[in-house]
């Protein structure tokens, strides 16, 4: 008798992949470690600063925006909040989920010729926004680039204006004022960096559209929040944000702990989001971060 052909092997299972838009100074290591596994994985489009609206906004001529990447980081002028950000790019903050993070400190770089570089913080505390020469001031903004037009062209070169800030103040003119993130991203041993008081920081968070909502985007927050994706918790988390932006409308979410991003959590507000107060972001994703929660003890035996 003829024998039988064995059944060819399944092929393998194409993993679903979360783009995610990230801005200079982020660190999402931690949480896309805990999110990556076989059926799902994440690619890093790294914007600037000036770009992390472009996954939003809509397209060309008014069109719907193209729903890639999925999710990104957002950071916004803590005085000024999500909102502010989303409306001077077009966006209706009512199309937009946004969940709060952590609070990032503002820092001052100066060269090692600079008066501020004899600065001691322990000694004198933060520097006062005061004793910084307005027109001293080196924008970042001056140099960067102009934001791309598709939101998957990420610049080949991310953090180009920083990086060029940093470069024109260790030459010894004026300072230039960034998240104590992206200091650290970009840092230098002619540049002097110094904790700043009188400036209000920002609150760094994740965003996403509303229309392209999905178990891929949720299970990601899920693990920011320090879940593991396909987790109870994760499931309740998931079916809590769906009832929540029904009823809501609204742009801003609740927030998250800061622990998974490596900052404090961010402080409750009155209506029920957080406000975040928090130490520097972690990096691209920088820092490390730590899961909230409990660790029980294991019962002994007896």
């Amino acid at each position: 008798m003829p024998r039988a052909s064995s059944p060819e092997p399944a092929p393998a299972a194409v993993p679903e992949t979360l783009f995610l838009s990230t801005v200079p100074g982020a660190s999402p290591s931690k949480w896309v470690d805990r999110f990556t596994s076989r059926e799902r994985r994440v690619q890093l489009v790294n914007h600037d600063a000036g770009g992390q609206l472009a996954f939003l906004a809509p397209g060309p001529g008014g069109a719907a925006p193209r729903g890639l990447p999925q999710l990104g980081y957002l950071r916004w002028d803590r005085d000024a909040g999500p909102e502010a950000l989303l409306r001077s790019g077009g966006i209706d903050p009512a199309d937009v989920h946004v969940v709060r993070f952590y609070e990032e400190q503002p820092v001052v770089c100066v060269g090692r010729e600079h008066l501020l570089a004899a600065w001691d913080p322990e000694a004198d505390g933060p520097v006062p926004l005061a004793e910084l020469d307005p027109a001293g001031l080196v924008d970042p903004a001056a140099f960067a680039p102009e934001p791309p037009a598709d939101p998957l062209d990420a610049p080949e070169v991310p953090g180009s204006g920083e990086r060029m800030a940093v470069e024109v103040v260790a030459a010894g003119a004026g300072h230039t004022i960034l998240p104590a993130s992206v200091a650290r991203m970009f840092g230098r041993k002619d540049v002097v960096v110094l904790p700043l008081a009188g400036h209000p920081g920002w609150g760094v968070g994740l965003a996403w559209l509303r229309s392209v909502d999905s178990q891929l985007v949720q299970d990601f927050i899920g693990a920011a929040k320090g879940r593991r994706p396909g987790s109870s918790r994760s499931e309740a988390g998931r079916s809590g944000a769906s009832a929540g932006g029904a009823a809501g409308g609204g742009g801003s979410t609740g927030g998250a702990s800061g622990a998974a991003s490596g900052g404090r959590p961010a402080a409750r507000t009155a209506s029920g989001g957080r406000s975040g107060r928090a130490s520097s972001s972690p990096g691209s994703g920088g820092g490390s971060s730590r899961s909230a929660g409990r660790s029980g003890r294991p019962r002994k035996r007896r």
